[in-house]
């Protein structure tokens, strides 16, 4: 009975991931806004999953395993969806914006604390935690889903002030439910990273395609009536494209040094 409920509770996590609960991009830059800057940003994507799962078409949850070896009669298969997300954001402060994100995310809070000198000219490193879920509740039954995301951004800066963007991440999905006296929570952590390039084509504008990837690792399944189990070798993973529109001045652009005087 553990053994179902474990199958039946990853398999609800990764449909959750999957499905666009929790975007696994940033679409930022490592840079902070400036105190007193407002940013917008349309966010329009894809997002796909991959799965390595049994070729039989007649498998029990029994024959399910979640190791990681390789069996010869495994088979892969993927689908893709559109991820679109909507941002705004604020800085606070020369070191901290803080903002929200909405969409195929659902609600996802955001913050980013820059770790580097502000105004830098060539490089921003900074932290960009974010929070995201959701909740249901009818009657005895309830369902949650919290994403936490601790993302760091390193920024390489061009003369014409736009930005080359790495971002490693370590994430963690939980998704908890319960029916009348019965309940149970799933925690799944997370690895990835995000490659992106915001160019900078006007002022109060940036396009900033970016490629971002994330695969669960590890895992535990709790329940009420049974006792915690660690699960792992998910065989899965995701992958987003994402082409983001970012309106919002931010800080100026590193001036380009004059020309070397020529003598004659």
């Amino acid at each position: 009975m553990r053994t179902q409920w474990s199958v039946a509770a990853a398999a609800l996590v990764l449909g959750l991931l999957g499905s666009g609960c929790a975007s696994i991009g940033h679409v930022q830059t490592a840079d902070t806004l400036g105190e007193g800057k407002f940013q917008f940003a349309f966010e329009p994507g894809i997002q796909g999953t991959g799965l390595v799962s049994e070729s039989s078409s007649e498998v029990s949850a029994s024959d399910i395993d979640f190791d990681d070896d390789d069996d010869d009669d495994s088979e892969f298969a993927g689908i893709a969806y559109p991820h679109i997300d909507f941002a705004l954001r604020y800085g606070v402060s020369e070191r901290v914006d803080l903002g929200v994100r909405f969409g195929s995310s659902l609600a996802e809070l955001q913050a980013k604390i820059l770790l580097t000198q502000p105004g830098d000219p060539d490089l921003a490193i900074s932290l960009a935690p974010a929070l995201s879920g959701v909740y249901f509740g009818t009657g005895d039954e309830d369902v949650g889903y919290t994403n936490l995301a601790l993302p760091l951004l390193i920024g390489f800066k061009t003369d014409g002030g736009s930005e080359f963007v790495l971002g490693p991440r370590v994430s963690g999905a939980r998704v908890s439910g319960g029916i009348g006296n019965s309940s149970g929570s799933v925690n799944v952590l997370s690895v990835g990273a995000s490659v992106g390039f915001a160019l900078r084509v006007a002022n109060g504008f940036r396009l900033m395609p970016e490629v971002a990837f994330s695969v669960p690792v590890v895992g535990s399944v709790n329940s009420s009536d049974s006792d915690s189990e660690i699960i792992s070798g998910f065989d899965t993973g995701f992958l987003q494209v994402k082409l983001g529109f970012l309106f919002g001045a931010g800080r100026p652009a590193r001036p380009t040094p004059p020309p070397e005087a020529v003598f004659e």
